[in-house]
């Protein structure tokens, strides 16, 4: 930072907010207060049930360990070390926000997400592209090490394991994690795996994972017996019409208890639904953002209730379609509309070239009102 510069980074993000509240006409502030409060519903998953389910092996087992380990008696068959939790879906399914919500809230991980606090787990994403190296670096920096540079491939793990210890970090979230997919050498994949088990057998400080990315994550150490035993895998699958009509008008109703201006229910046919699954490609994390972002546009607009209108502008915006015919919830042939090309694109590097994963288009709130 220059010598003659007076203001922190943090006194600099402050000041350009302060300039965006200052042009916020009266309708925009108004908006963005509701929809702070839209956004910031919890709204449970079908899969909500199971994860602290497997939250409670996890820490069951955590338990038992570390008490053995204190003195008391080994179980017979006992396997020893830490386990690993394996949550997978697509993208947009909404295992994220059911692990974060479930991190936030359970007492056994009381002050996670609280700066200043102390928290036995901690949560990190999986870098892209993804090195062994690249991962270490993310957990120590996520950790408190400040370095201008990355700690050297061949140092960061142990300095890994060392900041975990001091800071009583007994469970590690990497979410994203199927970015270790990315790696072609096998070898190198080998040595993922590897780093990873030995925090599960490390005797001066067991570690517990949690992993959470793609489906093909559900591949992590099945082909390592005695890491296979360790694993337990539980997947966010998609939503069915219509066996989920109903979670879908108990979403939209929750949702709607945060704006009481705006009926949120009205449209929800059992059509709309189908259409609505269509367009979240049956992923629910992206049926709830269509919904939140569809209220947006309907407060814009200072309409009171959803409309299909409201929803076809978030699918424009998103996918940048302007053709009625193409949209989903326009259209009559709307069944036929391949969704999945309008709402992916392909992961890239710095250089533009092709990973070969994808990412969900990010999302935008600004109205095109027809």
């Amino acid at each position: 930072m220059s010598k003659t510069d007076p203001l922190t980074p943090s006194r600099k993000s402050e000041a350009f907010l302060d300039r965006i509240r200052s042009n916020q006409n009266e309708k925009r502030r108004s908006v963005a207060q509701i929809m702070g409060d839209v956004l910031s519903v919890h709204l449970p998953t079908a899969y909500d049930a199971d994860l602290n389910d497997q939250l409670d092996w996890l820490l069951d087992s955590m338990l038992l360990e570390l008490e053995c380990r204190n003195g008391a008696a080994t179980p017979r068959g006992m396997i020893r070390g830490g386990r690993v939790l394996v949550v997978t879906g697509e993208a947009g399914a909404g295992k994220s926000a059911a692990i974060d919500h479930a991190l936030r809230n359970r007492p056994e991980f009381a002050g996670y997400g609280i700066e200043g606090a102390w928290s036995p787990v901690d949560s990190v994403v999986a870098p892209s592209p993804f090195t062994l190296g690249a991962l270490g670096n993310a957990i120590v920096r996520r950790s408190g090490y400040e370095g201008r540079r990355d700690i050297q491939h061949s140092k960061v793990w142990p300095v890994v394991r060392e900041l975990l210890k001091e800071r009583g970090v007994r469970i590690l979230h990497i979410d994203e994690a199927q970015h270790g997919d990315e790696i072609v050498n096998q070898v190198a994949f080998r040595e993922v795996e590897n780093t990873l088990k030995r925090m599960l057998q490390e005797e001066d400080w067991l570690v517990w994972l949690i992993l959470s990315g793609l489906p093909e994550l559900a591949r992590f150490c099945q082909d390592d017996k005695s890491m296979k035993r360790r694993v337990r895998v539980l997947r966010f699958e998609p939503l069915r019409f219509p066996d989920h009509v109903e979670t879908i008008r108990d979403t939209a109703r929750r949702i709607g208890e945060a704006c009481p201006s705006v009926n949120c229910t009205t449209v929800m046919t059992d059509e709309f639904a189908n259409r609505l699954l269509h367009a979240a490609m049956r992923q629910f994390g992206i049926l709830v953002e269509y919904i939140q972002d569809a209220i947006g546009e309907c407060l814009t607009a200072g309409e009171s209730a959803l409309s299909a209108v409201h929803f076809a502008d978030v699918y424009s915006l998103r996918t940048g379609e302007l053709d009625d015919d193409m949209n989903v919830f326009l259209s009559r042939n709307w069944a036929s509309i391949s969704v999945e090309t309008s709402l992916y694109e392909e992961v890239v590097d710095d250089e533009g070239s092709v990973l070969g994963g994808r990412k969900l288009k990010g999302r935008r709130t600004r109205g095109v009102h027809r």
